[in-house]
């Protein structure tokens, strides 16, 4: 009898996690905007994203020293970043809950030239509902999140988004007085 107590409990938890982590998924995809954050940088500065929505399209990168694909996607971030980074892009390459010592280590023996920012207890990441890394996020000078995915964007992917132009509110006319 415990058995199957036991079990149908368990089910039951599991229904509600899956259920849990897609209906928030879901939530998440259908806003497309943003989620704001404020995280250091390995020089302990504050770095908001919402100070630079807006003004750049910004390619976030969630990551770990220990992950063999994160680790193979470095020369390409470091391509986009040298080749785009006057052009309006910004990458922020969000460590998952590593030590600052053990994230600078990684970078400078890989001369990574990219901002690096510490999700030191995975809120971020979790905001963002990742769930394997590398995750990336390419968001538009709108704000709005463009790509998702556990690979990069392709190359076309960004230039196109540098080119187009933000989405400006409609001004609002003036009004018109009625002739009588």
């Amino acid at each position: 009898m415990n058995d199957i107590g036991g079990n149908i409990k368990m089910k039951k938890i599991l229904f509600n996690v899956v259920m849990y982590i897609f209906t928030t998924t879901i939530i998440f995809a259908q806003s497309n905007k943003y989620i704001d954050f404020t995280l250091q940088n390995l020089k302990g500065e504050n770095i908001k994203l919402s100070d630079l929505a807006g003004q750049k399209v910004i390619l976030l990168n969630f990551w770990t020293t220990w992950c063999p694909y994160c680790v193979k996607e470095i020369p390409e971030l470091k391509k986009y970043y040298s080749e785009y980074k006057d052009k309006g892009l910004e990458i922020l390459a969000i460590n998952i809950q590593e030590t600052p010592n053990q994230v600078k280590n990684f970078i400078s023996k890989r001369n990574v030239d990219y901002p690096i920012l510490l999700d030191k207890d995975g809120s971020v990441a979790n905001q963002y509902g990742v769930r394997g890394i590398p995750t990336n996020y390419l968001i538009s000078k709108d704000g709005m999140i463009i790509f998702s995915g556990h690979s990069l964007p392709s190359e076309e992917n960004i230039r196109q988004s540098l080119l187009s132009e933000p989405t400006k509110k409609p001004t609002q006319l003036p009004k018109k007085k009625l002739k009588k």
